[in-house]
């Protein structure tokens, strides 16, 4: 569909990521206009022919920089549907929304909300307050609280950030097998550094989380929808992730369909109510003895959000009319969607897949046996497989995605 010129146009950051591609794509079939703000050629969403135009700008990471160019931009004009693509952008657009609102269409919530969701130990009191469970979690403040933590927890746990909005090298963790390993693990994500936007609302943000860990931990079952400001208006579909890249601790690769848990989708939706959020959101559960655990709610468009959208969830329009203010649309949409969804289909990003099929068996961690387990279950889904960079009426984010992939093995063969 060509862009309507009646239609808003929508600012997307974050360029390398899947989600920002996969939002591209579905605003651009619905007619609307594309600007993508990008600070590298290599991005898969700048070569999508959904993007109308491509403008240059820093990295949502250097939140000052970023900041200042928002209002410059918005300040040129026209007014665009300006939505988050990743953490940063969400709590930056929330703590400048004053500021950023006479330029740009939001559709945000307050940063009081983001700050109970993005940072792990209140969203893991709101979540308990919601009627989830959640992992057993500890924070120390030195080393021999750390290896009290240990003992008292067991193994394996997990070290990670607080959060991981604005800081430098936070990652979404380090799994840890055995208590030799627990401090020096503990360093290394103590030593995450944070920007001063985020340390001045959460000054213990530096200091780890240290949780109990399920030994299944390579499947998350996940929650993904839109809730919008009222509460009323609420969609959701349950995916499963299998498998990850790197094994057990990355973005994931494949995705299988799940059914949604009743039981689960009303907890989140007590949890949102109570917290105040609207808007897209993924949330993370994983398996452990006493049912589904969440260990993450991500407040934005997400990296397997084209499985959604393929499923007959239209997330990113969904956002957008919201943004815009069309009820209307926005109520027969949420209506209307469940009806399209599709059981069989199977979220694969064949290139990463492929990569980690090649090294892991060179380096003897995966057997013929589990690879070929895996290239059946992709080939029982042929014609039915999301790939979140190479479509046949897109092609030039899966070459771009290639290059991009390239380069990342050049620069860093170890990861």
């Amino acid at each position: 569909m060509a862009s309507d010129p009646d239609r808003p146009p929508v600012l997307l950051c974050d360029a390398t990521w899947y989600g920002t591609l996969a939002a591209a794509r579905n605003l651009g079939a619905h007619g609307v206009p594309v600007t993508l703000a990008s600070d590298t050629l290599l991005a898969p969403a700048r070569w999508s022919r959904h993007v109308t135009r491509t403008v240059p700008a820093p990295s949502p990471k250097h939140a000052g920089p970023f900041v200042e160019w928002l209002l410059r931009f918005g300040a040129a004009g026209p007014p665009h549907v300006f939505y988050p693509t990743s953490d940063e952008v969400a709590w930056l657009l929330a703590a400048h929304a004053k500021e950023l609102s006479p330029f740009f269409r939001l559709y945000s919530p307050p940063l009081e909300t983001l700050v109970r969701l993005l940072d792990k130990k209140l969203l893991i009191e709101a979540a308990r307050g919601a009627g989830l469970d959640v992992p057993e979690t500890r924070i120390a403040r030195d080393e021999s609280e750390v290896e009290a933590c240990g003992r008292e927890l067991g193994f394996p746990l997990y070290v990670k950030p607080r959060a991981q909005v604005l800081g430098v090298g936070a990652g979404k963790g380090v799994r840890v097998e055995e208590p030799g390993k627990l401090v020096s693990a503990w360093r290394n994500v103590r030593a995450v550094e944070f920007d001063r936007e985020v340390r001045e609302r959460l000054p213990d943000l530096a200091l780890p989380l240290i949780q109990a860990c399920s030994k299944n931990f390579e499947h998350v079952y996940t929650v993904d929808g839109f809730i919008d400001e009222t509460g009323e208006l609420y969609v959701s579909m349950a995916c499963l992730k299998v498998l990850q890249r790197p094994r057990g601790s990355g973005p994931g690769i494949i995705f299988e369909h799940a059914e949604l848990d009743p039981a689960l989708d009303h907890a989140l939706q007590r949890l949102f109510r109570a917290t105040g959020f609207y808007g897209v959101f993924d949330a993370e559960f994983i398996e452990a003895p006493q049912g589904r655990v969440l260990i993450d709610v991500n407040p934005r468009f997400y990296n397997h959000m084209a499985f959604e959208i393929d499923r007959g969830m239209h997330l990113p329009w969904l956002a957008y009319l919201a943004a815009i203010g069309d009820e209307r649309e926005l109520r027969r949409e949420i209506r209307v969607g469940p009806a399209h969804r599709s059981e069989n289909r199977l979220y694969v990003h064949r290139l990463g897949t492929s990569l980690l099929f090649a090294v892991q068996s060179l380096s003897g961690r995966l057997s013929r046996d589990e690879r070929q387990g895996w290239q059946r279950l992709i080939a029982q889904h042929a014609g039915a497989i999301t790939d979140p960079a190479a479509t046949r009426d897109d092609l030039a984010p899966g070459l771009i995605d290639l290059a991009f992939e390239t380069k990342s093995l050049l620069r860093h063969p170890r990861a």
